[in-house]
């Protein structure tokens, strides 16, 4: 049997679940997890991937010890997270993570938490310094097209097998209310 369940529903089930027993749902938060980790790795594979054009032609300049792609994909995660209108799993990048492996890799700024968005398209062209020249006139700065959407993309194309993993993720949960005579 196949549950079909609205996104309302789903949190609605989240909250009662939380307030009848936390272990059933410690059990649905995992294997929702668990089916979101493919996702995820589809995720990183494509940031990885993305192209790069860049070079580095300076001599002893210091440059990152981590690329901008691996960062990113490392700053990857899973959670759960519920409000007061929706209830489910994430993949996001973490800022705070993010920013602490770019600085850790050498780079600088203020909105490090930001670049990820560009990286991913949601802003269509960015301007950049790059280290040695133009630092001083942003005008003099190189403009960055940027690939859409590889996120939204890499993650969409698990939709299917992830609708299937929440079905079975709340049947079981359901077997479980049952089977302790909780409803």
């Amino acid at each position: 049997m196949a549950v079909v369940i609205k996104e309302s529903d789903f949190r609605n089930l989240y909250i009662n679940t939380r307030n009848i027993d936390k272990k059933i749902l410690a059990n649905m938060k995992k294997e929702l997890k668990k089916a979101a980790e493919p996702a995820k790795k589809d995720a990183q594979t494509s940031v990885r991937s993305l192209p790069t054009t860049g070079t580095h032609k300076l001599q002893g300049a210091p440059r990152p010890r981590i690329g901008l792609r691996e960062t990113i994909a490392l700053a990857m995660k899973i959670g759960f997270k519920s409000g007061k209108k929706k209830a489910g799993i994430f993949i996001r990048v973490d800022a705070k993570m993010f920013a602490i492996l770019s600085v850790n890799g050498g780079r600088t700024g203020t909105k490090l938490g930001k670049l990820p968005r560009y990286v991913d398209g949601r802003i269509k062209v960015w301007k950049h310094p790059v280290f040695g020249r133009n630092m001083e006139n942003p005008a003099d700065w190189p403009v960055q097209k940027t690939k859409p959407f590889w996120f939204e993309k890499s993650i969409g194309a698990h939709k299917p097998e992830f609708i299937q993993a929440v079905s079975k993720a709340v049947e079981n949960a359901m077997k479980e209310i049952e089977k302790k005579g909780l409803l």
